[in-house]
């Protein structure tokens, strides 16, 4: 894209609790609903278990060191639920609390704006024995006094919060179609009701937060997914995910207008807001989060990034990951990254609610195909082109389209565990989850080393040029105890031997984190250490 000044915006990664953590059973935690799903692993066989997941628990601020490593000015987390309150409801849990509260210390510390979800599916297991979870009203309140928790405990902080993550997603593969633990199989009814539920407990949290007198500078809204649709049928679609506009009126009329849309109310039989829910749902948005993977538009390829068709259709014996289409077709591959939604989408929803936009997720698992082994993670040139095709559009947003756009969250910072598997890696840093006896993925076996894929360092280059943080949050130095993680991360990138020469390897580690990396080859190498003397 040609050179223009750096726009306002804030970019960085995303993550969340149950997938990244592990330690399932440390710190005071008690179980989620996928961890009691798995405890028996012959009863329920996956491609892996949530029980390890990416150790981000032990390895947090080696991981979040990542974000200063980048430059990234935004991260989203999400908290979990079992982690403060153990039992549904009652007295937060210290550990818990402590545990979050230094990880938004340490996102702040690396320069980055913290966004902080309530909620990302890992529901308690004591909430679903002891009132079926979302299928009953009763979630509403209980899920506005936890929030309340984290509103005490955390809102001298954190600034930009996010209620449920994907209410359509937690409701359908979950419940409806149940692909995810508690694996409650429901009628058209409860799925509906469960997504109400959802949009009444977000307004229930949103109105207590304004009663509060600390929340002045809280902004609260929900993240919803919705698929780019070109030509759109609207109103004549007959399913609503034909159709962005059918999708929007379902999922965020409701926060931003306090009613779903007419035309999904005539295609769907949904649950009624009372006039007072109306009220009390109007307007409690106070951004748009939007969640974008899907653009289907004019029948063009679904995955833009290769010509080779073979990477983006399903093998035979791979199974698609959230549906079991017919191996060898283009639709079998999910998500479908094109391009033209990334900005087609935020542009219709401010010009729709003429409110502040966030990319609370955007990104793309490169077929697992290519993805064998720990190397080609790391190498994950379709993921490069994948924002190279897609950064540009973000900016245009701004520059162009006069969208208020003040972040975007690429998911994810690592690979991690994707509800049932490992083998689809959404990362921008790779993670080890090889079994060195199988050489196989998915056994909660591998080594779980790090390392900075290009993907990140494309980011980094393109997004640190282009924009500037419209955040306050200072960037402190890089702590000591990284020191040693940063040189293991980037030394192979300069041919620095560390093991030969450990404190060279050290300084040139630190330069490169400093914004330096391209300045290094091997020879300048040399040259430093002729300078220092040799090792």
């Amino acid at each position: 894209m040609a050179a223009t000044a750096p726009v306002k915006l804030a970019w960085g990664f995303g993550g969340s609790a149950m997938q990244m953590e592990g330690a399932w059973n440390q710190g005071g935690k008690s179980p989620s609903v996928f961890d009691n799903a798995y405890i028996d692993h012959q009863t329920r066989p996956t491609y892996g278990t949530p029980f390890m997941s990416a150790d981000h628990y032990h390895r947090m601020k080696e991981d979040l060191g990542y974000l200063g490593q980048l430059g990234a000015t935004a991260y989203r987390f999400s908290v979990a639920w079992t982690r403060i309150l153990p039992n549904c409801t009652g007295t937060p849990n210290p550990e818990g609390i402590k545990l979050y509260s230094d990880m938004i210390d340490e996102v702040k510390r690396q320069g980055a704006e913290p966004y902080l979800t309530m909620f990302h599916w890992d529901l308690p297991q004591s909430c679903q024995d002891q009132f079926n979870g979302w299928q009953s009203d009763r979630i509403i309140e209980v899920f506005a006094d936890y929030a309340n928790i984290l509103f005490d405990n955390f809102g001298d902080r954190v600034n930009y919060w996010l209620t449920l993550n994907e209410p359509r997603a937690n409701c359908d593969f979950c419940m409806y179609r149940p692909k995810f633990p508690p694996f409650t199989t429901t009628s058209d009814t409860v799925y509906y009701q469960c997504i109400h539920n959802s949009f009444l407990a977000h307004a229930t949290v949103v109105r207590n937060a304004r009663a509060r007198s600390d929340g002045a500078n809280w902004k609260i809204s929900i993240p919803n997914v919705v698929d780019w649709i070109d030509p759109d049928p609207g109103a004549a679609a007959k399913e609503y995910y034909e159709s962005t506009l059918m999708q929007i009126e379902w999922f965020f009329d409701p926060c931003f207008r306090g009613d779903y849309g007419p035309n999904i109310k005539r295609l769907l039989p949904l649950p009624e807001f009372t006039p007072a829910q109306q009220e009390l749902m109007k307007n409690s948005c106070d951004y748009i989060g939007i969640n974008i993977y899907n653009s289907m538009t004019n029948n063009l390829p679904a995955d833009p990034t290769t010509t080779d068709h073979h990477y983006w259709w399903f093998q035979p014996g791979e199974v698609a990951p959230y549906t079991a289409q017919e191996a060898g077709k283009p639709s079998a591959y999910w998500p479908h990254p094109r391009p033209e939604g990334v900005r087609a989408l935020p542009k219709m929803l401010y010009e729709r609610y003429e409110k502040e936009v966030v990319i609370t997720e955007l990104g793309y698992h490169v077929p697992r195909s290519v993805e064998a082994t720990f190397e080609q993670a790391v190498n994950d040139d379709l993921r490069v082109k994948y924002w190279e095709m897609n950064a540009p559009n973000v900016i245009a947003l701004i520059t162009e389209d006069n969208v208020p756009l003040t972040a975007v969250l690429a998911w994810c910072l690592i690979d991690n565990y994707e509800f049932e598997s490992y083998e689809f890696r959404w990362g921008h840093i790779a993670v080890d989850y090889w079994d060195p006896a199988t050489g196989k993925v998915n056994n909660d076996k591998g080594s779980l080393k790090r390392a900075i894929k290009k993907s990140a360092i494309y980011m980094r280059d393109f997004f640190g040029n282009h924009t500037v943080s419209p955040f306050n949050n200072p960037r402190d130095t890089v702590q000591p105890a990284n020191t040693a993680i940063v040189t293991t991360a980037l030394a192979s990138q300069v041919k620095v031997h560390s093991s030969n020469h450990p404190k060279v390897a050290e300084l040139v580690a630190l330069e490169m984190v400093s914004g330096g990396a391209e300045k290094w080859d091997y020879g300048l190498f040399v040259a430093v250490v002729a300078v220092l003397g040799g090792v």
